[in-house]
Formats: structure tokens, C-alpha cells, sequence
């Protein structure tokens, strides 16, 4: 006799493999009669036990299944998010490091699971941070610390650092969960809005000298041009009095361009401007000084599309035209000036074109770097110093950016960002 098992609804044969156990097979089990009330009790238990362990190992499956979907879903959202991740456990060894943190480290992750978190980045993050890994408990937490990470060449950024333990649910620590976001962006714009207030307040100091001066300074040359006239054929007395008119001139033309630092234009005149078209006519005009130098080698290194912003092109012609004069002549022994453009995109603030001066020539010392856009601030022996303030105040007005990066005797990265045309307030 043999009992008649009916497979589940949702089931097919092939998925329940139970192998039915001949009825001779079992009774003659070791030469054992079984009665038949027996085997048929046996027979259902048999059954019985099968078919749960088909069931546990139906639902086994399904719940790694389950553990599997939400393990990949973790890992996309980890690798979605713009915020550096990076795991390691008690031993200091990084198990977990995201797409966002190669990013901001420059670092892949191939070459970082595996290593040991304060030897990976003590020259990075952690020194400048001072952070102690090897004396931190399950209490510790350090919160929204700013650090600089230097990457490959004079690049540098900063970035926001979180660390705190990884707690499991028995509330025992496991490893650290280090967590970096990328404020460059953040802390440029900070530096231009601080570098635009301080100028906004010499500005107007400097307006009220400027006009202060050229009262009386207009006087003056009236009076001189009379003089002239009254001194008839005396050579020697002309030649004074030219001397001081000529004096009165570069006065005045710093005062021109002082109240030019102030406002660099009472009506800008916007327009649609090719970028580059822009750019080529600042070299053309510029092809002088470079060839006077034949030791200077200018790369044109633009990209691909055209970029268009609005703009007063005088004004951006004449912005061009100081940049690239300082390069040239930070390179008096000669070196290589790369001018390059391409289209980036910042979260919540759009598109923009960047423009990038880079140089080989003597670069910035760093005690000078946070006065190069203070007016009259100069190391060469002649000039007004007024050169990158009307520069910094044409970007301003442009509602652009502009950042030096330099390292002495290495060459200086003068970038400047302006909005594209579409992201561009009319």
C-alpha cells in the first residue's frame, strides 16, 4: 500500500524532489515485518518531515534572498550618496571605502580595503586633524572638523570630517565609521565673499581719497598750463614745469585707476561672448610681450565645444590681458604658460566655464598669498598694485570667481569660474 501525497498548489514535481521509498523496500527494512498500521503511520510522518523541510528550505532561501537585496541596496545607496564613506574595524583595517571617498582622497578603494586606516592617511587627513585612533573609545565622537587633503601635484582640498564608532546591537564597538564631505566650494566661496567685503571697505576709503585728490590735482594742472604759457622761450623753466605736468599725469592715471578698482564700470555693456574667441584675442594683443621673451611657450588647451557667457568684453579683455601679463612676467628665465577651459557643474549653483592661467614661472611666496588682491599690493619694482583688485572686481561684476593657487618657485594656477549663459541672472 502506498499513501497518495498530493504536491502544494504552487508547486511543481521538480520543485518537490521527494523520492517515494518502494512499500516492499521498507518492510523488508532488515528483515523486519512492519504491520501495516505502522508503515502507514510511518509513511506519513516521513512525509510529514519532508515536506517542513521543504517548506524551512523554501523560506531559508527566501530570507537570504531578502538579506541579499538589501545588501546590494546599501551598497548603491553608499555608492549614490556625495559624501565620502569609509569603514574600518577594531584592528584599524578599512572594509568599506566609496566612490565618493576615492574622489575626494584620490585614492581607489582597491588600494584601500584592506589597509590600515591611520597609515593610509596620515600625511592626507589626520595629522592636520589630530586624531588619535589608537587612544579612541566607544564614547568618542568627533564632529564637523575641517581638514585640508593635499592630492597629486598643488592640488588641495577641504573637506568636513565626521568620526564616531560603528556600535553593533549588542552595543559593543566594532570598528569606526569615518564619513568626509567635499567643501571646497564651500570655503572659496567664504574666502571670495570675506575677500569682496574687505575690498568693498577700502573701496569706499579709496574712492573718497581719490576724489579728494583730484580736486585740488585738477588745479594744479590748470595753473602748470598757464605757467607754460607765460614763460615764453625759457627752456630750462619749461622743461620744470613739463616735469610737473608730467608728475600731475601718472597721478591722476593712478587715481583713474583706483576709482576703477572701486567700480570697474558705472554701465557695463553685457553681450553674448565666445570664451575663446574672448581668450585668442587677449593673446593676440599680448603676442608682443612673448615674443620678446623667446623662452615662454603659450599651450592653448580649450575644450571641445564652444561656451558663451554675457559679458562686457572690453572689460574681460582687459581682466584677460592682466592675467596674462602676470604669468608672462613672472617668467622672466622662461617656462611654459597652459591656458585651458572646460564646462564644470556645482550642486545648487549650475554651470560654469573655467578658465585656468597656469605657469611655471616664480610663484607666490606664502606670506603673500593672502595680500595679492589688496590694492596697491606689489612685489615688482614698478606698478600701482591695483592690477588683480580691477581684475578681482571685473569677475565680481561678471558674478564669476577667481582662486591662485601657487607654490614658490614652482608657478602659480589662477583659476576663474564664470556662469554659463543658460545659468546666467538677466
Amino acid at each position: 500500500m502506498q499513501i497518495n501525497k498530493k504536491i502544494p498548489d504552487d508547486k511543481t514535481d521538480n520543485d518537490y524532489p521527494i523520492k517515494i521509498v518502494p512499500e516492499q523496500d521498507i518492510r523488508a527494512f532488515h528483515g523486519v515485518t512492519i504491520p501495516e498500521e505502522s508503515y502507514q503511520k510511518l509513511e506519513e510522518l516521513i512525509y510529514t518531515l519532508e515536506l517542513d523541510i521543504f517548506k524551512k528550505d523554501k523560506e531559508l532561501q527566501h530570507i537570504i534572498q531578502e538579506k541579499e537585496d538589501i545588501k546590494r541596496h546599501i551598497s548603491c545607496i553608499l555608492e549614490s550618496i556625495t559624501i565620502g564613506v569609509i569603514v574600518c574595524n577594531l584592528e584599524q583595517k578599512i572594509t568599506i571605502f566609496n566612490r565618493w571617498a576615492e574622489r575626494i582622497t584620490n585614492i581607489s578603494s582597491k588600494d584601500a580595503i584592506g589597509k590600515r586606516i591611520d597609515s593610509l592617511f596620515r600625511k592626507v587627513v589626520f595629522e592636520k586633524s589630530k586624531i588619535d585612533f589608537n587612544s579612541l573609545d566607544p564614547s568618542t565622537n568627533y564632529s564637523d572638523l575641517e581638514t585640508e587633503i593635499y592630492l597629486k601635484g598643488s592640488n588641495k582640498i577641504y573637506a568636513n570630517l565626521n568620526l564616531c564608532p560603528l556600535i553593533n546591537h549588542q552595543n559593543e564597538m566594532i570598528g569606526r565609521v569615518l564619513t568626509l564631505q567635499d567643501i571646497t566650494i564651500i570655503k572659496k566661496l567664504e574666502e571670495e565673499a570675506n575677500r569682496t567685503n574687505h575690498l568693498a571697505s577700502m573701496g569706499k576709503m579709496a574712492a573718497k581719497i581719490a576724489h579728494e585728490i583730484r580736486n585740488p590735482l585738477g588745479s594744479i594742472e590748470l595753473f602748470t598750463s598757464i605757467l607754460k604759457k607765460d614763460l615764453g622761450n625759457s627752456n630750462e623753466s619749461i622743461e620744470l614745469v613739463e616735469n610737473i605736468l608730467s608728475g600731475v599725469k601718472s597721478i591722476n592715471n593712478i587715481i583713474a585707476n583706483l576709482l576703477l578698482f572701486v567700480k570697474p564700470q558705472q554701465n557695463p555693456k553685457f553681450q553674448l561672448i565666445d570664451i575663446h574667441e574672448h581668450l585668442d584675442e587677449s593673446l593676440f594683443f599680448s603676442s608682443h610681450l612673448v615674443k620678446d621673451n623667446e623662452w615662454i611657450k603659450v599651450t592653448k588647451k580649450y575644450c571641445k565645444q564652444s561656451i558663451h557667457i554675457q559679458g562686457d568684453f572690453e572689460l574681460l579683455k582687459q581682466m584677460s590681458l592682466n592675467l596674462l601679463l602676470n604669468s608672462i612676467q613672472a617668467m622672466q628665465n622662461g617656462g611654459e604658460l597652459i591656458i585651458s577651459t572646460k564646462e564644470v557643474e556645482f550642486k545648487d549653483l549650475g554651470k560654469f566655464v573655467e578658465i585656468k592661467f597656469c605657469d611655471n614661472g616664480i610663484g607666490i611666496s606664502s606670506e603673500n598669498k593672502n595680500k595679492i588682491f589688496d590694492p596697491f599690493f606689489t612685489t615688482k619694482s614698478r606698478g600701482t598694485g591695483l592690477g588683480l583688485t580691477i581684475v578681482h572686481n571685473i569677475i565680481k561684476l561678471h558674478r564669476g570667481t577667481i582662486n591662485l593657487s601657487s607654490l614658490e618657485k614652482r608657478g602659480t594656477v589662477c583659476t576663474v569660474l564664470f556662469p554659463l549663459i543658460n545659468d546666467f541672472g538677466q
